[in-house]
Formats: C-alpha cells, sequence, structure tokens
C-alpha cells in the first residue's frame, strides 16, 4: 500500500515538475530580490509573456505531433509588417485586418506542413529555408523601416484592461483553456499524440495523416498570428526586427514544460510553466542587473539540460522496457 502511494507520488511529481521549478525559482528571487513578489511586478510577467505563451502553445501541438518549426519567430516578422502596413494606412476595419492576418499565419504554416509532407522531409529542414524567405520578405516589405500610427482600439489588443486585469492575460487564460480541452478531450488531440508517438502505426490505423498535419498547422497558424497582433499592438510599432528569436525562447520553453523533442508526449499546462520560467529568469535576471548576454548563456545552458533529461527520461524508458521484456521471456 504504501509502495502504491509512493508511486502515486511519484507520478505525481514528473507531471508537475515544471510547476516545481518554477516555484523553486520564484522562492530564490524573492530571496534576493525585494520587489521581485510584487503583484506590480508578477503582472508585469504575465502581461509579457501572453504573446509568447500563445505562440507556444502553437509550436507544442507541432513538437507533441513529431516535428519542429524554426521559422515561427520569422512568421511573426512577415506578420508584423504586414499587418503593420495595413493598420498604418488605416484603410480597412480593424477587424478584417486582425482577419487577414490570421489567415496569412495559416498560409505560411500550412504551406510549410505542406512542402515537408510532400517532398518526405522533416518540417526542421523546410523551416530552415522557409525561415530565410519570411525574413527577406518582412526587410524587402518593410524597406527595414519602423511601421507606426496605429489605430488606437487596435492598441487595445496588446495594452488594454478589463478591470484590473490586463486583456493580454485573459486572453491567453481563454486560449490555453480551449486549446487545452481539444487536446485532452478529444479524438482529434489522440491522434496528435498519436502522430509523435509512430507516424507509420498511426497511418496503418486509419489517421489520414495529411489531414491531422493540416489542421495542426492551421491552429499554429492562427496562435501564431494572435501573438504577433498582441506583441505588435503592446510595442506599438511594427519592424522585421521584432518576432526573430522568439522560436527559441518559446521552443526552449516548451522543451523545459516536458514536451519531448521526439513528440508523442508533453501537457499544455506544463508549456505554460515552461514559459513562465523562462520570462521569470529573464526578470529576476535584470533585477539582479545581470545583462542580457547573460541572459543568452543561461537559455542556451537551459536548453541543453531540457534535452539531455529528455533523452535521459527515454533511455530509462527503454532500459525499463527491456528488462520487462526479458522478464516475461523467462516467465515464458
Amino acid at each position: 500500500m504504501k509502495k502504491i502511494g509512493f508511486i502515486k507520488v511519484e507520478g505525481f511529481l514528473q507531471r508537475n515538475m515544471p510547476w516545481f521549478i518554477l516555484l523553486v525559482i520564484c522562492g530564490i528571487f524573492a530571496i534576493f530580490t525585494d520587489s521581485f513578489l510584487a503583484p506590480r511586478n508578477l503582472i508585469n510577467i504575465l502581461n509579457q509573456s501572453s504573446y509568447v505563451i500563445i505562440a507556444a502553445i502553437g509550436i507544442s501541438l507541432i513538437m507533441m505531433s513529431g516535428a519542429l518549426d524554426l521559422s515561427t519567430g520569422y512568421q511573426m516578422s512577415l506578420i508584423g509588417v504586414i499587418a503593420g502596413i495595413m493598420l498604418s494606412s488605416q484603410r480597412l476595419p480593424i477587424l478584417l485586418i486582425i482577419a487577414l492576418t490570421l489567415l496569412l499565419g495559416v498560409l505560411l504554416n500550412v504551406a510549410n506542413a505542406y512542402i515537408a509532407h510532400k517532398l518526405s522531409l522533416s518540417l526542421l529542414m523546410v523551416t530552415v529555408g522557409t525561415m530565410n524567405i519570411f525574413q527577406g520578405l518582412s526587410y524587402t516589405i518593410s524597406d527595414a523601416k519602423v511601421i507606426s500610427n496605429f489605430p488606437k482600439a487596435f492598441k487595445f489588443l496588446g495594452q488594454g484592461y478589463i478591470g484590473p486585469v490586463p486583456f493580454p492575460i485573459i486572453l491567453t487564460l481563454v486560449l490555453f483553456l480551449v486549446m487545452n480541452f481539444f487536446l485532452t478531450r478529444t479524438y482529434w488531440g489522440r491522434y496528435v499524440y498519436a502522430l509523435g508517438g509512430n507516424v507509420e502505426a498511426s497511418r496503418l490505423a486509419g489517421i489520414n495523416v495529411l489531414r491531422i498535419k493540416l489542421m495542426i498547422a492551421t491552429i499554429a497558424g492562427i496562435l501564431v498570428g494572435i501573438s504577433t497582433l498582441m506583441l505588435i499592438s503592446r510595442l506599438g510599432t511594427a519592424q522585421s526586427s521584432a518576432g526573430p528569436g522568439t522560436e527559441f525562447t518559446v521552443i526552449t520553453g516548451v522543451l523545459v514544460g516536458g514536451v519531448s523533442i521526439r513528440g508523442g508526449e508533453g501537457r499544455l499546462s506544463g508549456v505554460v510553466a515552461g514559459i513562465l520560467i523562462m520570462a521569470i529568469l529573464a526578470n529576476g535576471m535584470q533585477m539582479a542587473s545581470l545583462g542580457v548576454y547573460a541572459q543568452f548563456i543561461v537559455k542556451g545552458l537551459i536548453m541543453l539540460l531540457a534535452i539531455g533529461f529528455d533523452v535521459m527520461q527515454m533511455q530509462r524508458r527503454q532500459r525499463v522496457s527491456r528488462l520487462r521484456h526479458q522478464r516475461n521471456k523467462t516467465e515464458a
């Protein structure tokens, strides 16, 4: 009975490890920084992390299905510039501009997924190429200039409040709850994990692999579009340099959050914790007067540790599986 209880506790700790790490980091910064736990600072962290969390939900779906997209930040660059030009002209209704922006996000992601499927290439290889195309298009369209003069109503998306709570936090919570429901409570969510576990087995089981991949790309594109709109709304400007680099912060946070780089496992709640860990580390290091370069080093080390831990978990599962198989053969 005690053993069963221990197993349950161990399983609970493994499932929620990103949140325990988050609490430990918060405790450390709270000890060394007086103003870290101030409500204003915590709300500021959540507010600034909102657009990253939304983008991370999209990337985590792609990673859970066994793929990896490196072009997200460059998609944001291109989407942001085009949306900024439409907004600065103020000739189109804001809702139409938002719809067109989300459509562009869908087109870029679906193009990546379709090319990868048709050429039988990994999404990683395809996005290494398309990320440069997106960045080149962004700078060509913007002429490397800062785009501003957005309508005041649009700025509510990234700067508005509903009562005392920033609107970006509310929007992020709603999107998280919706996506978590579809991932954990529907057959579509099971198909996402199945693709990450074994594509060929999924195909043999009757799953339309291309359709599921395109659906994942469509949802990821919508989320990247929303994330980009929130970013340029918060900044009040759009420029080609805004976006690139976000993909590595997101991927690191997703890995820290427990999503396997091989796919087939992970939880969105862990992803949120992983992104908040990255945000709190950046915030805490700024308060400790550590420079941006130190933050890059820490992010790189965290990514390596997360990948190393993922590999160790895989090797552990393989050893357990081999031992179980040998024991079954011996008993037979």
